[in-house]
């Protein structure tokens, strides 16, 4: 007997090799992804607006979060307690400084219309008495002009005309209907005002759920992306992470910090040369701050306009001469930003030319709005890493030769120790030199003096 089994197409039959696509195809896949994920982006783009503020507030958490959890929390509770740090530092802390800012802001915009009504005397009063231009060492005479002008405004009329009834009645029917326009148009406007009000409030509460369910699940999606990677490209996406990650991360606190730094430089400087209203002018250079480029200009604004027409309440000098004082202390403020203080801050995470930004500023805001323009720096120095990485890969060039971590160690090396680094060795000096005076001339001293070398080695570090 035969015990040969007897052939199966099942058991016979190999699965035959799935084809795979050709490079062409490959190609065209990816263009069409792109393409779909961009259309996509692009007429979603307002109801993205929430998700993106969502995952960057989950970004600002995300430490919080892991610090409470780090310490056996349950995720979601320190999801929670960080939301609520965030709503109050959102509504709390403004609500309480609104009274303060109002009261600030009422005297600018006082300031400001007297800076209008003064403005207008002097040119009426120029209009009067001067009406010769001095440009060049030529001299301009304005009056003809300036008189066809006042015929033009104020021309003479031959007498005077009374309107009869029906006349009166006819103004009378058109100032109903009028009126009539303007209560339908106000009721137009205030059932929009109701709508944009309630879609606003609908439009936060599912930003904080967005923000909540990032929050807690967002770590999830790191292993996801990590599994659309070939093993072999994992090292290279890591790092790659790691400055872009860099970049965020020193945009947000950098921006922050320049915000504080400038708004109380700007005050200290209205202070000590008399600008009307210095609290409300340096809180707008703070806000201001967050637009790249354009930023300081609009807020140098409102006080090259106080200071022209207002004067100093310090300085004795002409209103003119104040200012140009203005404008150059607003000048140089800038300019100790852009030398000193963003180099320290910011670091080289965001190394941008200002016209690069300036265009970013202009597609962010055509494109996002307020959200755009604010979002425009990070973003193009995200896309400047990604460039710069596949830049290298296609000259076949090691994209990163030096590890992320060594690379930060050797920046730090370079800019020197860090503020809090030098409060630390200023603390320990200070430490050391009491323990000296405690101990005596005479006794020994079991800790010796620090040595500056090594202290700048281990701030930097």
């Amino acid at each position: 007997m035969d015990d040969t089994p007897i052939n199966h197409p099942a058991m016979t039959t190999m699965p035959s090799p799935r084809p795979n696509w050709s490079p062409e195809t490959k190609r065209w896949a990816i263009l069409g992804i792109v393409a779909l994920l961009g259309a996509l982006i692009y007429y979603a783009r307002s109801a993205l607006a929430w998700l993106v503020v969502a995952a960057l507030l989950a970004y600002l958490l995300q430490p919080i979060v892991n610090w409470l959890h780090e310490h056996e929390m349950p995720r979601w509770m320190a999801a929670i307690i960080a939301l609520l740090i965030a709503i109050t530092i959102i509504i709390v802390i403004p609500a309480i400084l609104l009274p303060m800012l109002l009261r600030q802001f009422l005297q600018l915009s006082d300031s400001l219309l007297q800076a209008m009504v003064k403005g207008l005397e002097l040119f009426n009063d120029w209009l009067v008495h001067s009406r010769i231009i001095n440009l060049f060492g030529f001299k301009i005479d304005m009056t003809g002009i300036i008189n066809d002008l006042g015929d033009i405004v104020n021309p003479s009329e031959g007498g005077v005309y009374v309107p009869d009834i029906q006349d009166i009645m006819a103004y009378l029917q058109q100032a109903i209907t009028a009126a009539g326009g303007v209560i339908s148009g106000l009721g137009g406007w205030l059932t929009s005002l109701v709508g944009r009000t309630l879609s606003l409030l609908f439009s936060f509460f599912l930003m904080i759920f967005y923000t909540f369910y990032i929050t807690v699940d967002g770590w999830k999606l790191k292993p996801w992306a990590k599994s659309l990677i070939k093993p072999e490209y994992l090292p290279e996406m890591s790092e790659l992470g790691y400055r872009i990650n860099r970049v965020w991360h020193a945009f947000f606190r950098g921006q922050l910090t320049l915000s504080l730094v400038i708004g109380g430089v700007t005050l200290a400087v209205g202070v000590m040369i008399g600008l009307p209203n210095p609290l409300a002018l340096a809180i707008i250079a703070g806000v201001m701050e967050a637009v790249p480029t354009i930023g300081p200009i609009i807020a140098a604004i409102p006080a090259v306009i106080l200071a022209m027409t207002l004067g100093s309440s310090v300085l004795p000098v002409d209103n003119l001469t104040f200012a140009f004082i203005t404008i150059i202390a607003y000048a140089l403020i800038q300019q100790a930003e852009n030398v000193l203080i963003v180099p320290r801050i910011m670091g080289s995470a965001l190394e941008l030319h200002p016209m690069v930004v300036l265009v970013g500023v202009v597609i962010g805001a055509s494109f996002a709005g307020i959200l755009g323009i604010f979002l425009a720096a990070p973003t193009l120095a995200t896309l400047k890493v990604i460039l710069a990485y596949a830049h290298a890969k296609i000259l076949d060039v090691d994209p990163y030769p030096i590890p992320f971590d060594e690379e930060q160690a050797i920046r730090a090396r370079n800019r020197g120790p860090t503020l809090s680094g030098r409060i630390k060795i200023w603390l320990q000096r200070i430490i050391s030199k009491k323990t000296d005076e405690v101990s005596g001339p005479g006794k020994k001293v079991t800790s010796s003096r620090p040595n500056p070398v090594k202290e700048e080695n281990e701030a930097n570090n």
